[in-house]
């Protein structure tokens, strides 16, 4: 047997001819010395082999020491998910985001790829499970929709994976993110849908008619996301300054409604109301009870209003007063563009919206700044023209 230096394991030939390497590789739960084996065809490929075997295991070992949480350095995908959501993502995320992370690994990661070690996953296996999602993720509605989920979903699912592992990365159990170099394609963008000022008229008119005239003016006057007004309470009217204040929001959690905390941090703030938005809302006030804190409130519950039978109601209106149908979170969007055309400065709509920066809002309502900028540049060509004029007359009186 050949001698090696302590640590390091040792090497024989076998009477078949193969050599075998070995090493001491701890003791089990039960306290019994366990010894790891290596065979090759020659003394330098088991040589090899066994050096190679020992750096792994130590670097398991240094893992696993570190790591109480472990009891393997290199978990399967679906193991180290749930210690990630268990040890981690709980502490970190809202629950509404650490939710739409367990729904996309439960139903579509784990099912694929859950069984594969996380050093084992690599940019390819990642890029192929992502893009047979697109091409054929889809198991309801495929008639209608086609069998690949939309861009979007499969990039929310990229972003579960990738943060998953990312903490691997932390952990020091993988080198790099084997996500972070996947490429998906490009998502179409949607023309944006707003209401014009004559739509939004008729629109306002059915409202009234329908007993919603307070939600829907405070919607279109502020610009508030859906989850962010069903979440307003009285305290957040602030009549005397005639401002509300925006704190919180209501989102489903587990099939339960729930308020949490706004989107980001320039989510909170508070923005200024008009004079017929705070006459309104009075009136509102004084047609309930006393104890309803909620300015909105679900007429059946007396609890938040759930968010799908607003789009539902939203859709019905719609139909009836003749305007096109579009998305509650269009309204949003119908309020900043006809504010711009208002002249708003982009920095107000900003704050209104709760953007983190005015460049968001600017990019996102480009179309409208540059039918701003063409009239404002028709303008100044007008202006031009008009001293251009002016001079041309005053030569020609010179010259007579």
């Amino acid at each position: 047997m050949a001698k090696r230096n302590n640590g390091m394991g040792t090497l024989r030939k076998r009477k078949d001819g193969r050599w075998e390497g070995r090493f001491n590789a701890g003791v089990d739960k039960n306290g019994k010395k366990q010894v790891k084996y290596i065979l090759a065809k020659t003394k330098t490929e088991c040589n090899e082999k066994l050096e190679k075997a020992i750096k792994e295991y130590e670097e398991a070992q240094l893992i696993l020491n570190r790591c109480a949480f472990l009891n393997n350095a290199n978990p399967t995908l679906e193991k180290w998910y749930e210690i990630w959501m268990e040890s981690f993502c709980k502490a970190s995320v809202k629950e509404y985001t650490a939710n739409g992370y367990k729904q996309y690994f439960n139903a579509k990661i784990i099912p694929k790829i859950g069984n594969i070690n996380i050093k084992n996953l690599t940019t390819v296996v990642c890029q192929q499970f992502l893009m047979d999602l697109y091409q054929n993720g889809r198991i309801r509605n495929t008639k209608s929709k086609g069998n690949g989920l939309s861009v979007k979903t499969v990039k929310d699912i990229k972003i579960a994976l990738q943060t998953c592992l990312q903490k691997a990365v932390d952990e020091e159990l993988i080198p790099t993110n084997p996500c972070k170099k996947v490429q998906l394609p490009k998502d179409e963008p949607k023309e944006m849908q707003t209401l014009k000022a004559n739509e939004l008229a008729a629109f306002l008119q059915e409202t009234k008619d329908s007993g919603c005239y307070e939600f829907y003016l405070l919607e279109i006057t502020t610009g508030l996301r859906l989850g962010e007004i069903l979440a307003l309470t009285w305290d957040d009217l602030d009549m005397k300054n005639k401002t509300i204040s925006v704190n919180k929001q209501v989102q489903r959690i587990k099939s339960e409604l729930k308020a949490t905390t706004p989107k980001t941090a320039a989510s909170i703030r508070k923005i200024s109301i008009c004079d017929e938005c705070l006459n309104q809302l009075i009136i509102l006030r004084s047609r309930q009870r006393l104890n309803t804190k909620l300015i909105f409130p679900s007429p059946i519950t007396n609890g938040y209003r759930d968010p799908s039978s607003i789009t539902r109601k939203l859709h019905r209106m719609q139909k009836r007063a003749g305007v096109p149908q579009i998305r509650f979170h269009d309204l949003r969007h119908s309020f900043a563009t006809l504010s711009l055309e208002q002249g708003m400065d982009i920095k107000t709509i900003s704050h209104m919206l709760g953007h983190t920066d005015a460049g968001f809002t600017m990019n996102t309502y480009m179309h409208v700044t540059d039918t701003m900028q063409q009239t404002v540049a028709n303008a100044m060509g007008n202006l031009v023209a008009e001293k251009e004029n002016e001079k041309r007359i005053k030569i020609i009186q010179y010259t007579a």
